[in-house]
């Protein structure tokens, strides 16, 4: 970094550390007996902390410019979230700071959206914008490496020692107790699914500890978050035709080709229907511009758009390079074999939901891909090392290793489901059909029905079509006297939904933290939860 970006850090830092955090501190420290805890060791550790996440958040990882330093700011495209509030009166909020109506406002919120919506940029722009505008202490906390070795208090506990000098559990908790922090809890959906239950309940817990602080979590789509009744649930709106033209443009500033205009003009040209759903999903549009960048063709279908991006990840090395390098692979693989390896390692990785690994831990998944593959010879490690270098459709950050984007993993995964599973295709639909908590494999089944609609209509749809059936058939049989269409509408409100009704013999208006986690414990299927 130069001395003027430190300089311009330093004056973000510093305000934050002198008037929020110091105060507290030194409040506690007269309360509590501290051994061998000295404010300017705090104010050190504090500052680095600080310093290293924001330089971390500054620069983003994109598909289309892999293994090369973009900037947030110059990236980002504002998106605006939206929300229903009491009044059932549609709240919109535009998040191009850190805004003074949201998270202050909610104190506790979820973004909830499909894969590509732009859930963790929003969380990243969050985290800066709060240092930048002095706002409170942002703590970002990618829960996809939370686990039962790992609990929330030993992960800010971490975060807060960089410097190898571990803070207390007791004093991170006294210091929590005076508010002013901001939870960034990331991709809840990514809870690997052995740890999943430890992991909520810790979530639970830390929030009803730390219950003075502000909080905020991102997924997709998940039945579990129906235990946080106490958040404001809010979705990302769809970006217009004119933001994601505006977003095509950004890229071009790090793109040796300027191929936008030329870009945006096809689409103009096209007019297809199809495209409209592309162009509403941050994620895709990144990967029309990546596509287009290698084939100068726009794909109609969704399944295109991920192939072409593997064949150019894997064919060039930097598109936006005059005369671009071809680079040899270390596995020596060709395109179909590498790819082979791919579908087998995305859906391998897909069941047991896990998109972030340690180095033993990917290979381990590699290991497993490649026992199914008999006919090729190659090192797991070299295998790693294109996954991050030569066909970077992996990412590294500090010592974890992680798919470019999970709807990566989603189109591996049900490619392999469609071309490799052969016989045990209908075994593999079946257990994602029947699994409770099936929702995560939404995109994966997206994809999977245009890839392959004929199997798909004859399994999943048949499956569901024939549950529902059964259902409408057995369901109210006993109220004869309710009308036709009401009897109907109740139905398709109720089919595959549990709900819970808590009468309420209390004045409180809402459910007490308690009382969701007594909820979450015995009714973990519970879809709509209400306190009357």
């Amino acid at each position: 970094m130069d001395k003027p970006d430190e300089i311009i850090l330093a004056n973000l830092v510093l305000p934050i550390i002198k008037d929020i955090l110091m105060p507290k501190i030194k409040l506690i420290l007269k309360k509590v007996s501290a051994r061998n805890v000295l404010p300017s060791n705090l104010e050190e550790n504090f500052n680095e902390y600080l310093t290293q996440r924001y330089e971390k958040y500054l620069i983003i990882n994109t598909l289309v410019f892999p293994n090369k330093q973009t900037l947030l700011s110059i990236m980002y495209q504002p998106l605006t979230i939206r929300c229903l509030n009491e009044r059932k009166k549609e709240v919109k909020i535009l998040i191009n700071e850190y805004p003074a109506n949201f998270i202050p406002k909610f104190c506790r919120v979820i973004i909830e959206d499909s894969a590509g919506m732009g859930k963790s940029t929003i969380a990243k722009k969050l985290f800066l914008s709060i240092i930048e505008q002095k706002a409170g202490v942002p703590i970002f906390i990618e829960l996809s490496q939370i686990n039962k070795k790992n609990n929330i208090l030993n992960e800010i506990r971490n975060q807060f020692s960089p410097l190898g000098k571990k803070i207390s559990q007791e004093f991170i908790l006294n210091l929590l107790d005076e508010g002013e922090f901001i939870f960034l809890f990331d991709g809840f959906d990514e809870i690997a699914l052995d740890d999943r239950e430890d992991v909520i309940k810790d979530l639970h817990k830390f929030i009803e500890k730390a219950n003075q602080n502000y909080f905020l979590i991102t997924s997709r789509p998940d039945d579990s978050l129906t235990s946080f009744g106490d958040f404001q649930k809010f979705q990302i709106n769809p970006l217009t035709k004119g933001e994601a033209y505006s977003l095509l443009n950004k890229y071009d500033n790090y793109s040796y080709y300027k191929i936008s205009k030329d870009l945006i003009k096809q689409l103009n040209d096209k007019h297809q229907d199809s495209l409209e759903e592309y162009l509403n999903n941050p994620f895709l549009v990144s990967l029309l511009y990546k596509s287009y960048e290698y084939k100068k063709d726009i794909p109609l279908k969704k399944s295109q758009f991920y192939q072409q991006v593997f064949d150019a990840l894997y064919e060039t090395h930097d598109l936006s390079k005059e005369g671009y390098l071809k680079r040899e692979k270390y596995t020596n693989l060709y395109i179909d074999d590498f790819e082979r390896v791919l579908r087998h390692l995305g859906y391998f990785t897909s069941i047991e939901n896990k998109v972030e690994y340690d180095k033993n831990g990917i290979i381990s998944f590699i290991d497993k891909a490649k026992s199914h593959l008999s006919d090729l010879s190659f090192r797991s490690s070299d295998y790693l090392k294109d996954l991050l270098n030569t066909v970077p459709i992996f990412k590294q950050e500090g010592n974890y290793y992680k798919w470019g984007h999970k709807s990566l993993q989603d189109y591996f995964s049900a490619k392999c489901i469609w071309i490799d599973s052969k016989e045990k295709q209908t075994e593999i639909l079946q257990k994602i059909f029947s699994d409770e908590r099936n929702s995560r494999f939404n995109n994966v089944l997206d994809i999977l029905f245009e890839l392959d609609p004929n199997n798909f209509e004859k399994s999943i749809l048949y499956w569901l079509l024939t549950d529902y059936s059964n259902y409408s058939n057995n369901a109210y049989n006993k109220l004869s006297k309710i009308a036709k269409d009401q009897l109907i509408k109740r139905i398709e409100v109720q089919y595959n939904h549990d709900f819970t009704i808590v009468v309420n013999r209390s004045n409180k208006h809402d459910p007490p933290e308690s009382t969701m986690r007594l909820i979450y414990d015995k009714f973990r299927r519970v879809d709509f939860f209400y306190w009357i």
